[in-house]
């Protein structure tokens, strides 16, 4: 589903990213993981258009991606979260998901400041019920999603995600600040994303979630690639261990 091969990224000569290179098989979870500053939402800003690569390509499906902008990258069935809750306020959480199911035509993304308000048409409605109950948030349909709890809100995003009946999803730390509950609530919606076929790529700090959840693992550290595996593999990997996992006997 998509090849990142020999990508960097540099900024003024410092890398941040540096010859990195991955797989990601369709309808897989794999997640990217490594310290802070090790890289990780480079990438993704990469792959999403976000930022053009210094060198490398990326591939998608086959296509050529590198350096194409976001809303053209999103037009191939793209989406992504972000680290920081993204909703749009004072709009319920059935019309955050319906904006959600919006394409950008052509890059013409000026026709979005003329949407109604009573967003949507009938096709775009049913689907916002169906992800609504596939996420169990039709009982929170209407209410403002901004004045929700924060895990929820985090659900509101993934479910938004889902709206457009992507081909990939990059999720970008979505347990951040969540507490066990609501960790396992979203294990438990990530695999439903990818029970709907799409591929996802998960970049997060939460350790027990990666390893229960992942097909397969990429580290990053100061920029480079230093294991790829399996979460066993990648739990033994003395790299891994020494660089962000740490050890038991420590």
């Amino acid at each position: 589903m998509l090849e990142v091969q020999a990508v960097s990224k540099a900024f003024r000569g410092i890398h941040a990213i540096e010859d990195v290179s991955f797989r990601i098989e369709p309808n897989s979870i794999t997640s990217l993981i490594g310290p802070n500053g090790a890289g990780k939402t480079t990438m993704i800003n990469v792959i999403t258009g976000v930022l053009a690569p210094t060198r490398g390509a990326l591939l998608f499906a086959g296509q050529p991606i590198a350096g194409r902008r976001p809303h053209q990258v999103a037009s191939l069935g793209i989406r992504r979260t972000f680290q920081t809750v993204r909703l749009f306020d004072k709009l319920t959480v059935r019309e955050n998901l319906t904006v959600g199911g919006y394409r950008q035509l052509s890059g013409r993304r000026w026709l979005h400041r003329f949407l109604p308000m009573n967003l949507g048409d009938a096709a775009g409605r049913r689907r916002a019920d169906e992800v609504l109950a596939m996420f169990d948030l039709t009982a929170l349909a209407d209410e403002i999603a901004t004045d929700l709890p924060y895990g929820t809100q985090r659900r509101v995003e993934l479910a938004r995600a889902l709206m457009g009946r992507p081909r990939f999803a990059l999720l970008d730390e979505p347990a951040a600040g969540m507490n066990e509950k609501e960790t396992a609530q979203l294990v438990r919606d990530v695999r439903r994303i990818r029970d709907e076929g799409v591929t996802v790529l998960l970049v997060e700090h939460d350790m027990s979630m990666v390893m229960s959840v992942s097909d397969k693992v990429v580290v990053l550290n100061f920029g480079r690639k230093i294991a790829e595996g399996t979460p066993g593999e990648v739990q033994r990997n003395p790299d891994v261990i020494a660089s962000y996992l740490g050890s038991d006997d420590a």
